[in-house]
């Protein structure tokens, strides 16, 4: 028997293959899609979940609902939001399938969901808390004077690296980076 198959994806734009991927996924297995949501994920307010929101409207249709990230699915971060949308899902004999997790396998499916759910959320926030900041986060760019130097260094003494780093106060790993970008006919010793 073919499953209808709703496919939900929460997105910072128009992102066709991970579409395409989701939806090859579900014909690959023999099933009919029903339908597509498409949540923005940049609107923030009243209508964040306006797709979600749809989807569940017609739980009484559909037997499967796919996501790409378990991320997607709305709420928070707390385990209560993913039980809860499980339990929707639950009532209506609709089964939750994130990658290789499909929640109709029993409670250790679900119990990986949960632990997938949180560190997806974690990791938006996360995100969310380096892009309003205003510091960078890791080490500082190095300018393109410096890796001019190090190439014009690398080719004076053949390629010497613990001794051109220490030259030019970096690591020996740029300098190795440096030096492989060094192919023959690169522009990097032209400037």
């Amino acid at each position: 028997m073919k499953n209808s198959v709703a496919i939900y994806v929460r997105t910072n734009g128009t992102e066709p293959e991970l579409l395409c991927d989701l939806r090859r996924i579900v014909e690959d297995r023999g099933d009919v899609i029903f339908g597509t949501f498409i949540d923005d994920a940049t609107i923030q307010g009243k209508g964040k979940n306006a797709a979600w929101r749809r989807l569940l409207d017609s739980l009484d249709q559909i037997d499967q609902i796919i996501l790409n990230d378990p991320g997607d699915l709305p709420g928070r971060s707390s385990v209560g939001d993913v039980l809860l949308a499980l339990a929707t899902l639950t009532a209506h004999d609709v089964s939750l399938v994130v990658g290789d997790i499909d929640t109709s396998t029993g409670a250790s499916a679900v119990l990986d969901l949960v632990a997938a759910y949180q560190r997806a959320k974690i990791g938006q926030a996360i995100k969310r808390g380096q892009e309003r900041s205003a510091k960078r986060i890791g080490r500082p760019a190095i300018p393109a004077t410096v890796r001019r130097r190090i190439a014009a260094t690398l080719a004076e003494t053949g390629g010497a690296i613990r001794a051109t780093a220490r030259r030019h106060n970096v690591s020996p790993a740029f300098v190795v980076s440096v030096k492989k970008s060094m192919a023959p006919g690169s522009s990097l010793l032209a400037a």
